[in-house]
């Protein structure tokens, strides 16, 4: 007979490792907050923020009567939002690993951190040349996608008399037709497709696989057949899978019970790798962030002497 799975008491040098790394978790929700609160999200002379800002004003002139941010704003409060939420998933990821609660849970927060700062990162692009009405449109098309959301499942939650889903598809209308006023050539059929001013909004693994192609040609270490493989793995690790809970499993003989018992492990290597991965991409978000914005980078550098302490060679 078989009984049920249990998890092993963790040792003193694996616990060390799991505060060590949620050290480092925290630092970054730390770095992302003190460079919001330093800098403000005001672009510096000469940075490519300031570019947009002077060809986007905000309000936009373009936009009569605009509810909410508009123009270089808008662009700046949306990568402001993704941010802030990976920055709390990582707050998240720190308190799992103090708790040492890394069998099940992180891979749900790694792959939120993960898509969070690709989004960040596909709106500001991948060239700082770029004209500044390309960014406007990805943020809009971004923006779309979230009034849909909200409107589609406000609808599911109540019933379309509800003062929410009324609240929510007026702002979805109004957004749309703002959208079709602001870009000339704008089409419904176009937006139906998740398509603006020649840019084309990425689902949730295309948007990862595209930043980790980015950041390849940057030196980093992961290509697009990689990413395609870890988002895999990340969202069957946040699905009902079977295989990953297997393959965490080792059968032993349990001499007291004369059972077969299981043991659920989780390897130290392993630990390294997601930290690695999660690191990685919340570190280059940052970083992008802070180059677009044109901001100084002392606070990203002592993020930089913390993780290269705690991870060495995790900078090439």
């Amino acid at each position: 007979m078989r009984s049920m799975t249990y998890w092993q008491d963790v040792s003193p040098d694996f616990r060390a490792r799991l505060d060590e790394l949620a050290a480092l978790f925290l630092a970054c929700r730390s770095a992302f907050h003190e460079t919001a609160d330093t800098y403000r999200w005001e672009p510096a002379v000469g940075s490519p923020a300031a570019g947009d800002a002077a060809v986007l004003p905000s309000p936009d002139t373009a936009v009569p009567n605009p509810h909410g941010e508009t123009g270089h704003r808008l662009i700046a409060e949306a990568v402001q939002i993704f941010l802030l939420s990976a920055s709390g998933h990582m707050g998240g990821l720190a308190s799992l690993h103090t708790s040492a609660e890394v069998l099940f849970s992180p891979p749900l927060l790694i792959r939120a951190v993960i898509e969070n700062c690709a989004h960040a990162v596909w709106i500001l692009g991948d060239d700082p040349d770029e004209s500044a009405e390309n960014r406007l449109a990805r943020v809009y098309l971004e923006e779309l996608k979230s009034a849909e959301e909200a409107k589609k499942n406000a609808g599911r939650l109540r019933s379309k008399a509800d003062k929410t889903y009324l609240r929510t598809e007026a702002a979805y209308k109004e957004l749309k037709t703002q959208i079709l006023g602001r870009f000339s050539g704008a089409s419904k059929e176009e937006l139906g497709k998740w398509s603006l001013h020649g840019q084309q909004l990425p689902g949730l693994e295309a948007a990862v696989m595209w930043m980790y192609a980015l950041t390849e040609k940057s030196g980093g270490t992961i290509d697009q057949d990689t990413a395609s493989g870890i988002y895999g793995l990340l969202s069957n690790l946040t699905h009902p899978t079977l295989y990953p809970v297997r393959e965490q499993r080792t059968w032993v003989h349990d001499a007291a019970t004369g059972l077969s018992v299981s043991q659920l492990r989780k390897e130290a290597d392993s630990i390294d790798r997601d930290a690695r991965m999660v690191l990685a991409a919340f570190y280059n978000a940052l970083n992008y962030v802070t180059s677009y914005f044109g901001w100084p980078t002392n606070i990203l550098d002592e993020l930089e002497v913390m993780i290269q302490e705690a991870i060495p060679g995790f900078f090439r």
